[in-house]
């Protein structure tokens, strides 16, 4: 028994046969446990960039004081530069964004300074040409006198044509791509209010197509919506590009002509009157045709003016013109 216990106190000493042996190669073990973690961490790099190039985010960090930047490799894809020839700058990046979305770009850049948050929408110009739109949101992380900006830039490009797309037809007529009564009222709004305060000119042209339903009845409603197309395009071709020519509904379009007093909107509104008359249509059944219109023409004056007044008148004038034998101009006489 002595030499029985003698044996278990030596082990129990000794540590026993296994108990608290160290592993064979306590270093390859750990070194294992690091390549392991190693791989998880590259692992999840993986997914983190799948997800970013899925989502079209990218990561970045600057500093504003040293004029350091830091990109992810989705960013550098959404700039559409290479990664091994171009280093990230702040100068860099700013000579990518389009010039008139600098100004902005910069402004929110010092403001996170005192908000801690840089939020902006802006374009850039890609090394080939393409315009983008993007969005930067980054948090202002002071570390010590360093001046850090750490966020994401996120290609909105597609929401960005789907929103100008929805902008466009929210304001624009189905048919002839005119603009639609809805945006001719608040133009015309806007210029009444311009008109207060700075006394600029601005006109108003009412027009409508004569014995239009004759069209309609002789050759076809198809004639009749090509004969509002055709009319819709040579608005857009002649006007200026700061005019408003808008479909009413119907057969009754306006033309608001800002910076244009009473005697330039005449001339306009006879140009339009002739060059409707110049037009030829054929029906379906190939049968040719001619359109005439009416037009009555006003202008802003006084400091009463109104929207509702300016309407009236040139709903007037135009409504004289069809009593007096239709395919002609009538304005505003003096004093009326």
């Amino acid at each position: 028994m002595k030499g029985s216990q003698g044996r278990i106190d030596h082990e129990r000493l000794s540590g026993g046969a296994h108990a608290g042996r160290l592993p064979a190669d306590p270093c390859g073990a750990i070194r294992n446990e690091l390549e392991q973690a190693r791989e998880e961490i590259r692992r999840l790099q993986r997914t983190l960039n799948r997800i970013q190039q899925i989502a079209r985010l990218g990561y970045w960090k600057a500093s504003l004081k040293e004029n350091e930047l830091f990109w992810s490799e989705t960013t550098y894809d959404i700039f559409g530069v290479d990664p091994g020839t171009f280093t990230p700058s702040i100068r860099g990046f700013k000579a990518m964004v389009h010039p008139e979305d600098l100004e902005s770009v910069e402004a929110s850049m010092w403001r996170a300074q005192e908000t801690g948050t840089h939020d902006v929408e802006h374009r850039i110009i890609r090394p080939d040409g393409e315009i983008r739109w993007v969005h930067e949101l980054a948090d202002y992380v002071p570390e010590g006198d360093e001046q850090i900006l750490i966020g994401t830039v996120r290609d909105i490009t597609e929401q960005k044509k789907l929103e100008l797309r929805l902008r466009q037809l929210s304001r624009t007529d189905e048919l002839t791509t005119l603009y639609n009564r809805r945006y001719f009222m608040q133009r015309l709004l806007q210029e009444l209010a311009r008109y207060r305060r700075y006394g600029r000119h601005a006109s108003v042209v009412l027009f409508d197509f004569d014995h239009f339903k004759r069209i309609n009845d002789t050759h076809g409603h198809p004639a009749g919506d090509q004969v509002l197309l055709n009319v819709g395009k040579l608005l857009r071709e002649k006007l200026r590009t700061n005019d408003i020519p808008a479909r009413l509904g119907g057969e009754e379009f306006a033309l608001l002509l800002p910076e244009t007093s009473l005697e330039e909107a005449v001339g306009v509104a006879e140009k339009v009157r002739q060059l409707v008359q110049e037009q030829a249509f054929t029906s379906e059944e190939g049968h040719r045709f001619g359109v005439t219109i009416t037009c009555g023409v006003s202008a802003f004056h006084g400091t009463e003016e109104t929207v509702e007044a300016i309407l009236h008148r040139a709903d007037q004038n135009l409504y004289e013109g069809k009593r007096a034998g239709r395919n002609r101009v009538v304005a505003d006489e003096p004093g009326r």
